[in-house]
């Protein structure tokens, strides 16, 4: 008699321990309490980037009064954009903040946005990100590329920079060594325009650059500022040629793990550090050109014929169209 007791007293105890284990949970996942997430991003620490990670953490922290912490990386300290992008859909990487280009391999569709000249301004972007059409390729990346894009953010408006020649039309790349992200649009435009396209990941470039292994590269204002690259260059012109789209991505898996709440904390939190890096970039380029003149020394043709640029770049148009859908690239194109 005694040992049934005991047996029945064993069933309670254990049905009152997964009882228990449940009471931190919800349908959504996993306990809502000492969540720790690893965010990596590849710009230094005074780049509009680490600002709007740090801005993350701080809001999420804040929204979650405590429960969950982001831990934010910094200079590719877990790995290169395209590492980035590939430790957070494998996993090991929770968060990453990258480029559209550097997850192409997952969803190519997202190249669509280095095309060049297919943003005229700012104000298009925001119509085009945060309308109908950003909503449809995060869906879509989710699905087919395996990432969560929880929002938007930015790097902004692309300009070539170099050390051999000033750049006052197209045709003074032709023969330079421009470095470019690994991404086949962006690196189809460069050899357009006559230069050679040297594909190698951000934290290589500075040495690349000062020991001439590239004569130049292409880039957002406020990283060519925060990595010092007019150190090691002389010219830039502000073509504007591709305008770049950051993604927050986390791993899709442990965002479905969390519970409900905390998935509605870090989705609210990214599109309000989204926001706030976005106006960072924007609020700082007119400072950032006037810093990279007088204290960078860069001579900067600050207007130069666009039209003669668009032009120059029409063929790689002609290459990708039908690959990324002529509809939506006019669409894009037709927002207003």
């Amino acid at each position: 008699m005694k040992k049934k007791f005991n047996v029945i007293s064993l069933l309670i105890t254990a049905v009152l321990l997964i009882a228990l284990a449940g009471c931190g949970k919800n349908a959504g996942g996993s306990a809502s309490k000492n969540v720790t997430l690893k965010l990596g991003h590849n710009q230094p620490t005074s780049s509009p980037f680490h600002a709007g990670a740090e801005k993350f953490a701080e809001l999420v922290a804040e929204k979650s009064d405590g429960n969950v912490k982001v831990d934010v990386y910094h200079d590719s300290q877990l790995g290169d954009e395209g590492e980035l992008a590939t430790g957070t859909k494998m996993g090991t990487v929770d968060i990453s903040l990258v480029a559209t280009g550097s997850v192409t391999q997952y969803y190519p569709r997202y190249s669509m946005f280095d095309l060049p000249f297919l943003f005229r301004d700012y104000d298009h972007v925001d119509k085009v990100l945060q309308g109908e059409v950003g909503e449809q390729l995060a869906s879509e990346a989710e699905e087919q590329g395996g990432f969560k894009v929880m929002s938007y953010w930015e790097s902004g408006f692309r300009h070539y920079v170099n050390s051999k020649r000033p750049l006052k039309s197209p045709q003074d790349l032709e023969g330079l060594k421009i470095r470019t992200p690994e991404w086949p649009v962006l690196t189809s435009a460069t050899e357009t325009l006559g230069a050679s396209a040297v594909p190698m990941p951000f934290s290589e470039l500075y040495m690349a650059a000062q020991h001439g292994v590239v004569d130049g590269q292409e880039g957002p204002i406020f990283a060519i500022k925060s990595s010092k690259m007019y150190e090691v260059q002389d010219y830039m012109v502000l073509d504007g040629h591709t305008y770049t789209a950051m993604l927050l991505i986390m791993n899709p898996d442990k965002f479905n793990s969390l519970s409900k709440d905390v998935q509605d904390v870090l989705i609210e939190a990214s599109k309000e550090a989204g926001d706030y890096e976005r106006k960072l970039i924007r609020d700082n380029e007119k400072k950032d050109i006037q810093y990279l003149k007088e204290e960078g020394d860069l001579e900067i043709e600050e207007n130069p014929d666009k039209e003669a640029w668009r032009k120059a770049v029409q063929p790689v148009y002609d290459k990708y169209s039908d690959e990324f859908g002529k509809d939506l690239i006019q669409k894009i194109m037709d927002t207003k």
